[in-house]
């Protein structure tokens, strides 16, 4: 298809048909509508640009149809809350624009903080929860964030200054792990999703396609956090066993509530371990894990019948 995508090339009819199938799925309607573009198009990149801005491609593809170039707006909350969010990130980003990413979770959140509290969100991304929390536990209460890849970092730290949150929201752009040390993190060199960072096992190697980039690794138990700890976020693509055996300590004496995703080939890829297995060493710790639902907290959870993906609720027994 090397023909197509040089914007010199003189516009033929099987350019034309081809252009409506691979652009709009489906065939021209008839010879009329193949002639004019015939004509009418010097080059295939006008071709190309003449599809790609009807409305019938916006209407099949409203998230391609979007710049893929990082373009960063904030997003306003009702409440006064201001969060920076990159268009180009088009499975967290857009869903975030249009207050359809994780509403379930971020009810949770809502419900379960108070003014005051002391919150750590674990893989904190651009801020989405973390902005969240600190709006509810407010200046008397703290937030400390741990993200490792510097792109959403940048975004997040940019939301923690354009709210004015800098005296109680902390961030460090670091993973969060059993030790502190250092690790290897990898991630897509191109992606529609910006979410999709994770750890590269010590005995491991990367996949050929994904890039990787040093970073440091904290423990909770070994940093200084405010205390005592109410309430700990985590999302970190499997990494999530680590973070729980690096805040042993921080767990047995604040009892904090944890929310935590649970991403069962990410679970077996970076720690090598199955969500029973996780779930196990929780309960080891005295908390049970119960499913989250629209109103809140759910039933015991069955590790046997987990979906893929999933965020549940670690409560202190």
């Amino acid at each position: 298809m090397g023909w197509f995508s040089k914007g010199s090339t003189a516009v033929t009819r099987e350019h034309v048909i081809w252009a409506y199938r691979l652009l709009l799925d489906r065939d021209p309607e008839s010879e009329d509508a193949i002639t004019p573009k015939v004509r009418g198009c010097a080059t295939t990149r006008q071709l190309r640009a003449e599809l790609m801005n009807s409305a019938e491609f916006r209407e099949k593809n409203p998230d391609y149809a979007h710049t893929n170039d990082p373009t960063v707006v904030i997003k306003p909350y009702p409440s006064g809350l201001r969060l920076c969010v990159d268009l180009s990130d088009h499975v967290i980003g857009l869903p975030i624009l249009r207050d359809q990413y994780e509403p379930d979770a971020l009810g949770f959140v809502e419900q379960a903080l108070q003014p005051g509290q002391h919150v750590v969100d674990v893989g904190a991304h651009i801020g989405f929860f973390a902005m969240h929390m600190a709006q509810r536990v407010g200046p008397s209460g703290s937030v400390t964030a741990f993200e490792p890849f510097a792109a959403n970092a940048d975004l997040l730290a940019r939301s923690i200054a354009e709210n004015r949150f800098e005296a109680f929201v902390r961030l460090h752009r670091a993973a969060a792990g059993a030790r502190s040390s250092t690790g290897r993190l990898a991630f897509a060199r191109e992606t529609l999703n910006s979410g999709g960072a994770f750890l590269v096992p010590d005995s491991g190697a990367a996949p050929a396609d994904l890039s990787t980039t040093e970073v440091p690794i904290v423990a909770l138990d070994e940093i200084d956090l405010p205390r005592p700890v109410a309430f700990v976020k985590m999302d970190v693509e499997g990494a999530e066993p680590f973070v729980v055996e690096g805040a042993r300590r921080l767990l047995a004496a604040d009892r904090p509530t944890i929310l935590s995703e649970i991403h069962v080939a990410q679970l077996a890829a970076v720690a090598g371990r199955t969500p029973a297995g996780f779930v196990a060493a929780l309960a080891g710790l005295g908390y049970e894990c119960r499913t989250l639902t629209p109103g809140g907290v759910g039933d015991i959870v069955d590790t046997s019948a987990l979906p893929p993906v999933t965020t549940v609720v670690f409560g202190a027994k």
